[in-house]
């Protein structure tokens, strides 16, 4: 169980993936507000530019192009 972001970088424009497992309270409750959460502690970097695609909760949201949860 998890959920598929694709992430386009703000800083260089580089489309990536960024595959986070997922307990189903975790899916269950994005899924209700149709808002992403990620966890903010950890850095998500471009794989080009270095670039931290995670700084904050909306940073994150505004790089999101798509989402997709998987069982």
């Amino acid at each position: 169980m998890g959920i598929i972001y694709s992430i386009e970088c703000r800083h260089c424009g580089t489309i990536t993936r960024h595959y986070h497992a997922a307990d189903m309270a975790s899916v269950r409750s994005c899924a209700d507000t149709n808002r992403s959460h990620v966890e903010t502690e950890c850095a998500i970097r471009c794989p080009a530019c270095g670039h931290r695609l995670n700084g904050s909760q909306e940073e994150f949201a505004a790089q999101v192009n798509m989402e997709a949860a998987w069982q």
